[in-house]
């Protein structure tokens, strides 16, 4: 009976969290909705500011359960005083391990200032995600299919909008394209036959990047971009008793307090000095992936225990930067399921949101 409680209480404390946070899905498309309608008949760039502090707030309340509720303590490495100085526009590749690696994009931007800016080149079956997969496209995020099907002229339309309008953007990609997974070695050496196949240094720690997406990225957003921000993650307990390397934890094990660190490293590059031509990308794109190859195999040597070398910072953000917007979000929701008519206008706010979503991004996006 004992072992069942504390199996019960130790699910609660990631589920709990989860329901909230997709709960208020409905709520957050309706302010939205909301916004969109008062500034249909005023110039787009009252929209876009609006959309754009809406979708920060929304993002603080998630951090409030993904930093301040779990108790997670990020270290910073690299150009940290570089990046944390002044507010960007940024291109931001990452190594990608796990469904937290987007919410450590939120973790560094809103130490910027720059939270409500966060733009994603995501992968096409997204779109379909309920409710959030409408939203992300009407917010600026690009959906991209993968290897030969990748649609460069519908992606570079996308993404040319936001340069014209000059919209303040942290535009995010993955460019291995899925996840490092230590328990997947088929899939690790696919990666190695395709670097085999491009001449490229063979890598064990990460995958080899896809230059695709990125040149598209660059090429279009280029002229409205500062610098672009190489991050490196690395999160603790990911080494098993043997030394083994294991699979990142996902969003439940981490909302459940099983990741105590999460380690960035961050290198800063003026935009000036990325290539423009695809093959000079291309080349300092995998660079870009050797070094993290290397960063990798530091965090996980025995004599540096899931560390990256340099000088490190031990960041927090107060929770007065996240409560706020809880606050706020659980308010609306809570005054929504406080009444009956309410819950009923909630549950149909879902369903047809969700249902005109999808038709809305097959047609469209």
């Amino acid at each position: 009976m004992l072992l069942s409680l504390i199996l019960y209480l130790q699910a609660l404390k990631w589920f709990a969290p989860t329901a909230i946070m997709l709960g208020t899905a409905p709520s957050y498309l309706t302010v939205w909705t909301t916004w969109r309608i008062l500034t249909a008949i005023l110039p787009s760039r009252f929209y876009r500011r609006g959309d754009d502090m809406l979708y920060s707030t929304y993002q603080r309340f998630l951090l409030f359960f993904f930093e301040h509720y779990t108790g997670v303590q990020i270290f910073l490495y690299g150009d940290v005083e570089a990046v944390l100085k002044k507010k960007e526009k940024v291109f931001y590749i990452s190594n990608h391990q796990c469904t937290m690696d987007w919410v450590v994009c939120d973790m560094l931007a809103i130490r910027q200032g720059s939270l409500g800016n966060l733009r994603y080149i995501l992968k096409d079956g997204l779109k379909y995600f309920p409710l959030y997969g409408f939203y992300f496209a009407e917010h600026g995020c690009v959906y991209v299919k993968r290897s030969g099907k990748f649609e460069q002229t519908k992606a570079a339309k996308r993404l040319s909008v936001l340069q014209r309008n000059n919209t303040p953007t942290w535009m995010v990609v993955f460019p291995e394209g899925t996840r490092f997974n230590p328990e997947l070695p088929e899939t690790i050496a696919k990666s190695q036959q395709f670097a085999k196949e491009e001449g490229f240094t063979l890598l064990s720690n990460v995958l080899t990047p896809r230059h695709k997406a990125v040149h598209v990225g660059l090429s279009n957003l280029r002229a409205s971009l500062d610098a672009v921000y190489d991050v490196t993650i690395g999160y603790s307990n990911t080494l098993n008793k043997d030394g083994q390397r294991i699979p990142a934890a996902g969003m439940p094990d981490f909302l459940s307090g099983k990741v105590p660190e999460i380690h960035l490293h961050v290198k800063r590059f003026p935009i000036e000095e990325v290539p423009e031509d695809i093959n000079g990308l291309r080349s300092w794109l995998h660079d870009r992936f050797v070094e993290k190859e290397k960063l990798m195999s530091h965090f996980y040597s025995r004599a540096t225990l899931e560390t990256f070398p340099g000088e490190v910072t031990k960041s927090k953000t107060s929770i007065a930067s996240t409560l706020p917007s809880f606050m706020l979000w659980g308010g609306i929701s809570a005054l929504f399921l406080s009444t009956a008519e309410g819950r009923s206008l909630y549950w149909k706010i879902g369903l047809v949101g969700t249902l005109s979503g999808f038709v809305y991004v097959r047609l469209r996006v």
